[in-house]
């Protein structure tokens, strides 16, 4: 009996995740484990550039899918939004789905899936090509992850319900208001941006937020 409990609760949590969100999961989670078995592989792949020279990628998947200043250099149209299934690390995938579960399913109870995509998708675009656009087009740097467009899910729904409570665990329980989660995330991204080195992806974070909170603002008016 305790098993098939179990089994209901399961299914029952499974049944409240909106669909846009599940299929963003699990095409995260496919990609990654995708992602793992390419890359140990003894895989390597030739490509000729505009300059015609031969370049070496010992990481086809991410250099094809992930978005880089080279890749929209050479016409990868797709990249601004496969860049977004992509992921560095299980702890990557697994923080960015979590948010993704708390923010896209608050946005398709208050919006529609529709909202939540076009969130999702809007703010990860403007993360991905303003970052590549930064880095230079001659950069092979490649950024990948979901976490511009989960951040722009989190800045819309600061937007549309600003007094939604949070509990953050850093290390001890803090209870914050979503519009002071959202302004947390976006001060503490900008000064990353100006004051920390390393190959995180912070103006990708910041953008995607600041998209998110117009897009909360123009759903909002719409709404209205």
């Amino acid at each position: 009996m305790k098993h098939i409990g179990k089994f209901r609760a399961e299914s029952r949590f499974l049944r409240e995740i909106p669909r846009g969100v599940l299929v963003i999961a699990l095409t995260c989670i496919a990609v990654h484990i995708m992602q793992r078995v390419v890359g140990s592989a003894p895989v390597r792949t030739v490509l000729l550039g505009p300059d015609r020279n031969h370049l070496l990628v010992q990481d086809p998947l991410s250099f094809l899918f992930a978005i880089h200043g080279i890749g929209l250099s050479l016409g990868f149209f797709w990249t601004p939004v496969t860049y977004m299934f992509l992921h560095g690390s299980w702890i990557h995938l697994v923080l960015n789905m979590i948010g993704l579960h708390v923010f896209g399913k608050g946005i398709t109870r208050e919006s529609g899936e529709c909202s939540m995509w076009g969130v999702f998708i809007a703010s990860g675009i403007a993360g991905g090509v303003g970052w590549a656009l930064s880095s230079g087009l001659d950069s092979a740097v490649p950024c990948m992850g979901a976490s511009a467009g989960v951040l722009g899910l989190a800045g819309a729904y600061a937007t549309l319900r600003p007094r939604d409570q949070f509990v953050l665990f850093i290390p001890f329980p803090i209870v914050l208001p979503a519009w002071a989660l959202a302004a947390g995330l976006l001060v503490l991204n900008a000064l990353e941006l100006i004051f920390v080195e390393d190959q995180v992806a912070y103006l990708a974070h910041l953008l995607g937020i600041v998209v998110g909170i117009a897009a909360g603002f123009i759903i909002k008016r719409i709404q209205w």
